[in-house]
């Protein structure tokens, strides 16, 4: 699709979760900037309204890697079958404050069923006790570990991918430029509802837990906002976004400047879907088949 389609409603199962959340009392996840507040209120609202789906699952186990600012606590999720065709680093969403490996394991543990990929899932640092640029930092560092031990992964000579959804979306752009201008060979990367512009306004409690009083600087940073990098020679973009997400028009913005870089692009819109959707597939099946055809996307781009 191409963004020009009318408008469709909001699936209804989402809207009714989103009801329940409004009714529930329970404050925005992000309202007030604290770290620990913030993560346990989203604990809360997954338990109650979209828990992780139950999926099965192939070999899993965790490690830690160096990072520049101290142990990386990764985990590695392989295909419950088949051959892997390769490997994909992924990062979390969570507003650069929350998730973690735990809330996002399914979303790996798919990805691997269905793309057939190992998948590194990064435990990254989060805001606001570890500020920019630490937790993208800690996804680049990731990515170098993962490109040099392809062999241990998804296979030695095999693609490597980074994907990431919402703020992990946003590492991943950035890690990709940051591949090829260090001549770091990536496949793909996988842009879920990305945050790719961090100079517009936005969340005030996200910018100030992620920026401090340093936003009008650190938010024209490459690191924080990939838009407005040079494109050209970056991986081959899958793009996924629902029309009634707040950042449909970013992710519209940053798959223009894909193409004009002339970057093969697989671009997923999404009629009735909004932010998060790879989040509610326990409870929506129009989320299950996006997320599905995401991860297909992947696996026949890793395949080619």
């Amino acid at each position: 699709m191409d963004g020009n389609s009318s408008k469709a409603a909001l699936d209804p199962i989402i809207a009714a979760m989103e009801r329940r959340w409004h009714e529930s009392g329970i404050p925005g996840i992000y309202v007030g900037g604290n770290g620990p507040v913030s993560r346990e209120r989203a604990r809360n609202i997954r338990a109650l309204l979209y828990p992780k789906p139950t999926l099965p699952a192939g070999k899993i186990e965790r490690t830690d890697i160096a990072g520049p600012n101290g142990p990386i606590t990764v985990e590695i999720v392989r295909p419950r079958e088949g051959t892997p065709t390769g490997t994909l680093v992924y990062f979390h969403g969570g507003g650069f404050m929350i998730g973690d490996i735990d809330s996002h394991q399914a979303h790996a543990i798919r990805f691997a069923n269905t793309a057939k990929v190992v998948v590194v899932n990064v435990d990254y640092r989060l805001a606001p006790e570890h500020p920019f640029p630490q937790g993208v930092d800690d996804a680049i560092a990731a990515t170098v570990w993962a490109d040099k031990n392809r062999g241990r992964l998804g296979g030695e000579g095999k693609p490597l991918a980074v994907g990431g959804d919402s703020a992990g979306g946003n590492f991943a752009a950035v890690t990709a430029i940051v591949c090829r201008d260090q001549g770091i060979k990536l496949a793909a990367q996988v842009l879920l509802y990305a945050v790719t512009d961090m100079t517009r306004e936005g969340n005030s409690d996200i910018r100030k837990a992620l920026f401090g009083a340093n936003f009008e600087r650190d938010a024209r940073s490459l690191k924080a906002s990939p838009v407005l990098a040079r494109l050209e020679g970056v991986a081959p973009a899958i793009v996924g976004v629902g029309v009634h997400d707040f950042l449909y028009k970013d992710n519209l913005a940053y798959a223009a400047a894909l193409r004009a870089a002339k970057v093969p692009l697989t671009y997923r819109e999404f009629a009735t879907l909004n932010h998060g959707f790879f989040s509610y597939t326990a409870i929506a099946p129009s989320c299950e088949a996006a997320s599905e055809q995401i991860c297909r996307d992947l696996g026949e781009l890793l395949g080619r």
